[in-house]
């Protein structure tokens, strides 16, 4: 059944299938991957029914069969894909277990645009679901080699407004600041940017708490007067 969807979406791809806009997109992405060379639009087009006629299977391994499928593709467009399908699923489908792997999506093929789109809206919600669980999964990768999945426990609150836990934010904020990691430095400053939008106060008393400098303290400071 797998096969069968991949090979469904395959068909739907290949007429936008674009020499040039593919070598403009893999050049944006530092050229670590192909693409077909389809414009976002374009895809989202291309890609609705086959996506409409999955975000509602009730499978759970199915569901996430397909996403490995999606991402053991070659172009970044599948993996694209991929994110849209699994930010297509109603709440109900949620489960603890994914965990396990969303840790595997994260760490493959890992670069901003993936990370970003997963760690910010499916992780996000998943962890208001399972707190516990999401808890006990980010002490994991708090000390993970990936920085990646560091990453994603700084900024898997982005669009928590009030319901930030600021406590546990500044505790990864407090152990990651010495990091020199562009990625991680970018997400500390992101992540207080965000929350400066609703609690100005506290990401004030954050910076005058920890040495925030650079990169970090220029984007946590973005809103602050």
């Amino acid at each position: 059944m797998v096969e069968e969807t991949i090979i469904q979406l395959e068909e739907l791809f290949e007429p936008f299938r674009h020499a040039q806009r593919a070598q403009t997109a893999s050049a944006y992405m530092r050229d670590q991957f192909p693409f077909i060379g389809m414009k976002t639009e374009i895809r989202r087009t291309a890609q609705k029914s086959w996506v409409d006629s999955l975000k509602t299977l009730d499978d759970r391994n199915l569901r996430w069969s397909v996403i490995r499928a999606l991402w053991n593709k070659e172009e970044r467009d599948y993996q694209h894909t991929a994110i849209d399908l699994l930010n297509s699923w109603p709440k109900k489908y949620f489960s603890e277990a994914d965990a396990a792997e969303l840790e595997w999506i994260l760490d493959q093929k890992s670069w901003w645009d993936t990370v970003d789109a997963i760690a910010s809206n499916y992780l996000g919600k998943w962890a208001l679901l399972f707190p516990e669980k999401a808890r006990e999964t980010f002490e994991k990768w708090r000390y993970h080699e990936s920085f990646w999945l560091q990453r994603s426990c700084l900024i898997y609150q982005l669009k928590y407004k009030n319901q930030v836990d600021t406590a546990y934010l500044e505790d990864l904020i407090k152990q990651m600041n010495s990091n020199k990691e562009f990625f991680i430095q970018k997400a500390i400053g992101w992540s207080l940017r965000q929350l400066s939008k609703c609690n100005p106060e506290e990401v004030v008393r954050i910076l005058g708490n920890h040495p925030i400098k650079g990169l970090a303290l220029r984007e946590a400071s973005k809103y602050l007067d």
